[in-house]
């Protein structure tokens, strides 16, 4: 009897190859389990155009100092901790205590406001960091305490100490959690002399400790100094600091930028353009969303405006024709646009 002739490509080498139609069986069950432990952004237009936050998502957050990446990530923090999910905020570039300092001058902003607390000058977050606005705010400052205690048991902060190394985040991402934020990478000691080497080899870790736990990161980071000669209203991906091999790995690229080409002209808000520059699902996109921020009350708007930068350093909305299906929570802009702004 003749031996039964062998397929010349089936091997194996070791490497656990599977039959496909093998690896599909229980797909629907896994992916649908995925989906129920997705979690919000929280901001209108990363949840319309992103949906969420995967569980296996390595997120990449960047923008130039004092853009508000800090901020945002902040936000993301305390929204989903209100939620009741565990979050862990390393908070490796902030003073001590900067990050509930944020979260409580949200609680006080929203108490003024509901109070009607009149504030000679405004609420503002500078005086109150000072303690200058203390004669205005002792009625509701012990209120602002209790609903800190009340609404974020589930958010776990960690401050940098005299270093903070590649084991510290080996150990730090085992603990239980819905989502990890690193504020920021280029604050971890890198283990290499050679940075860029450094820097891929610590994205790396953070993505297989969170493919492995199968819990999502984001992860802050600094944008190297631009010597671009063109303006750009928003950064490019190619811009962050260390490796390209960083924005290879991340699953998803957020870049924020103050929107200068778009400058509001009411009192107390700062418009902040949003770009998604790599989106492992839903694909990059060239629209570019215009978002208002109120420093007053630390959070940004429930709506935003759709737009594309027609020229270097320019952006110009949607018309309504053109506005994508995703986009539910879009609004043409509520006042003109502001003509020859820097």
């Amino acid at each position: 009897m003749t031996e039964a002739r062998k397929d010349p490509l089936d091997f194996n080498f070791g490497l656990a190859f599977e039959p496909a139609t093998q690896r599909l069986a229980g797909e629907k069950v896994e992916r649908t389990e995925l989906g129920m432990r997705a979690l919000p952004y929280n901001h209108a237009f990363l949840d319309d155009y992103l949906r969420c936050i995967m569980p296996n998502d390595l997120v990449l957050l960047g923008a130039e100092t004092g853009a508000g990446k800090t901020e945002l990530a902040r936000w993301i923090a305390a929204s989903n901790a209100i939620a009741g999910k565990r979050v862990y905020y390393f908070a490796l570039e902030a003073e001590p205590r900067e990050i509930e300092r944020r979260t409580k001058y949200s609680i006080l902003a929203d108490l003024v406001f509901q109070h009607r607390i009149r504030i000679p000058g405004g609420l503002n977050y500078i005086d109150w960091y000072r303690g200058v606005l203390e004669r205005y705010l002792h009625e509701v400052d012990a209120e602002a305490d209790r609903i800190f205690a009340e609404k974020y048991k589930t958010l776990f902060t960690y401050y940098r100490g005299s270093s903070f190394s590649h084991e510290h985040i080996r150990k730090l991402l085992l603990a239980y959690a819905d989502l990890f934020i690193l504020d920021h990478l280029h604050y971890v000691d890198i283990e290499d002399e050679n940075e860029n080497r450094g820097f891929k080899l610590l994205v790396k870790t953070i993505r297989d400790i969170s493919i492995a736990i199968g819990r999502p990161v984001i992860l802050v980071a600094h944008l190297r100094k631009s010597d671009r000669r063109q303006k750009q209203i928003v950064p490019h991906r190619e811009d962050f600091h260390g490796s390209s091999d960083i924005i290879k790995i991340a699953t998803d690229i957020i870049l924020i930028a103050p929107a200068l080409a778009q400058p509001s002209s009411r009192d107390g808000i700062a418009n902040t353009f949003f770009s998604v520059q790599k989106a492992r699902e839903a694909g990059a996109t060239r629209l570019v969303a215009l978002s208002e921020f109120d420093r007053r009350t630390r959070r940004y708007a429930s709506h935003y405006t759709l737009g594309y930068e027609t020229k270097p350093g320019e952006w110009e909305p949607l018309g309504t024709a053109e506005v994508p299906s995703w986009a539910h929570r879009h609004e043409p802009l509520s006042v003109p646009m502001i003509q020859g702004a820097p």
